[in-house]
């Protein structure tokens, strides 16, 4: 059996007004993996949860890739 790595991430929050609308406050924010430092920025939940589904996905993929390269199993 092989063990994945925990994938590690920082997550930075904050309010901004909106472009459109000064008066609204949205939330924006920054996630990054670690140790490598990939970086998105997103403006609102849903960006978030979109970016957090990607960097999990390449990192899936990534990981898939490197056990199959060395004839483990997945």
């Amino acid at each position: 059996m092989t063990t994945q790595p925990t994938p590690l991430f920082t997550l930075r929050l904050w309010q901004a007004a909106q472009t459109d609308d000064p008066a609204a406050l949205e939330w924006r924010g920054k996630v990054q993996a670690l140790p490598d430092g990939e970086a998105y920025y997103f403006r609102g939940w849903p960006g978030l949860i979109g970016r957090l589904e990607a960097l999990l996905a390449a990192r899936n993929a990534e990981t898939t890739e490197s056990v199959h390269s060395e004839g483990g199993k997945v």
